[in-house]
This record gives structure tokens, C-alpha cells and sequence, in this order.
């Protein structure tokens, strides 16, 4: 049983022989309103005609909606409603095509920057190399010639006065 097509999805010019009238399903007797002499084969009808890729064909596109052809007797093109509009959707960040060779090299970058921190802790922790700096001269050390001022008694317990 031949499969039957919904009506927004058929072909405006497709015809039966016989009758004239709007086909919904594949079948010989069909034609084209476009091209009457031309044979449709079942399958460009399941796959263009009633499969809604009828604006795929290059018959249709260049009739372009004017009217049918003047040879064509007491046929009318059926309304099909128009496709619904598109909406421009603004292009995601991380679709453009510099982000991710951007991304890429930014975590190169910071993985070097960690590396170069690591390897200097590192560097401060275990050094071999420390620098030895000479002992405080023994001159300092050494006490004054002079002797120190009368020292105070240490107190024990409040101020006597």
C-alpha cells in the first residue's frame, strides 16, 4: 500500500492524469503542471513531490511562484503555507574559531607559569649552593673600657614614699 502524504508537504503542481486534482499519494498517472511531457518515476514523487522537498526541485524553483503556465487548463496551484522565519540567534562565545586556539595556548601558558613557580620553590627549599657569610667581627663582642654609671638598687614590693 502506497504511503500518503500530508497536505503542507506535497508539491503544489503535482497532478493525477486523469482527474486533475491534488495527489497525495506515488503513482504512474501523476504528473507535473511544470513539465506535462516529462515522466515523474514513483520514487522522485515519494522522495520530492509528496516527501516535502518539493523546494529542492529545480522545476519549482524556477517557476519561483508566478502563475502556472497558460497550456495548463482549469488547475490551480494549492496554497502552501510559507516556511516560518528564521531568528538570527547570536553566535555562542566558544563558536567562534579563534577561542580555542586561544584556549589552548593560555592553559600552555599558565602551565609554564606553574612549572617556573614550583621549580623556584623548589629551588629556595632545597638549595645546594647557600651562601656562607663571614661571623660577626670579634670587635663588637667585646665589652667597653669605661665602667657603667651607679646602677639603682632593685626594689621589691610598692615605691617606698
Amino acid at each position: 500500500m502506497p504511503e500518503t502524504s500530508t497536505l503542507e508537504r506535497v508539491c503544489p503542481y503535482l497532478r493525477n492524469q486523469g482527474e486533475g486534482q491534488i495527489v497525495l499519494t506515488p503513482a504512474d498517472g501523476n504528473y507535473c503542471l511544470l513539465a506535462s511531457s516529462i515522466h515523474l518515476p514513483r520514487a522522485q514523487q515519494t522522495r520530492y513531490c509528496l516527501g516535502g522537498r518539493f523546494r529542492q526541485c529545480s522545476r519549482y524553483q524556477r517557476q519561483d511562484n508566478r502563475p502556472i503556465p497558460r497550456y495548463v487548463r482549469g488547475a490551480r496551484p494549492m496554497h502552501v503555507r510559507p516556511a516560518a522565519p528564521t531568528v538570527r540567534l547570536r553566535t555562542l562565545p566558544w563558536r567562534y574559531p579563534w577561542v580555542v586556539p586561544a584556549l589552548k595556548w593560555l592553559f600552555i601558558v599558565a602551565l609554564l607559569l606553574l612549572f617556573i613557580q614550583l621549580w623556584r620553590w623548589r629551588m629556595a627549599a632545597t638549595a645546594p649552593f647557600v651562601v656562607k657569610r663571614d661571623p660577626i667581627p670579634i670587635s663588637i663582642l667585646t665589652p667597653t673600657p669605661e665602667t657603667p654609671e651607679r646602677y639603682l638598687r632593685p626594689t621589691l614590693g610598692p615605691p617606698p614614699w
